[in-house]
């Protein structure tokens, strides 16, 4: 089982409004694909369901992903409730190395409240 490396963060410690994560993960499978049209421009978004030894956690991207990736300056989002990795920094494919997802901890389906 191979971990991200000490200076990157893994998947079960993502919390909402996190801000520049630079993260490793496997992307699992794809979950849905938007096209998005105001007129003057075409913008797709996707969502992909990705995770490391530790969890796994739905992710949005302007970019189809595939493989092992590592992110960027990305950041977390709380949608309807549910936890969700933003991609708005840089995206690069690196090697798989053997990593194994941690299904079982899906960070995505735990309901998020926020108290005032």
């Amino acid at each position: 089982m191979v971990v991200a490396p000490p200076s990157m963060p893994a998947v079960d410690s993502l919390a909402p409004d996190q801000y520049g994560i630079d993260i490793a993960v496997k992307v699992l499978h794809p979950i849905v694909s938007v096209e998005l049209n105001d007129g003057n421009k075409t913008i797709h978004v996707y969502e992909h369901l990705v995770g490391d030894a530790t969890g796994c956690v739905i992710i949005k991207s302007e970019q189809d992903l595939a493989g092992v990736v590592r992110i960027t300056g990305g950041y977390t989002q709380v949608v309807d409730g549910y936890l969700r990795l933003v991609v708005e920094g840089d995206v690069e494919s690196i090697p798989d190395n053997g990593i194994t997802v941690l299904t079982k901890n899906n960070l995505s389906v735990t309901k998020f409240v926020r108290k005032v």
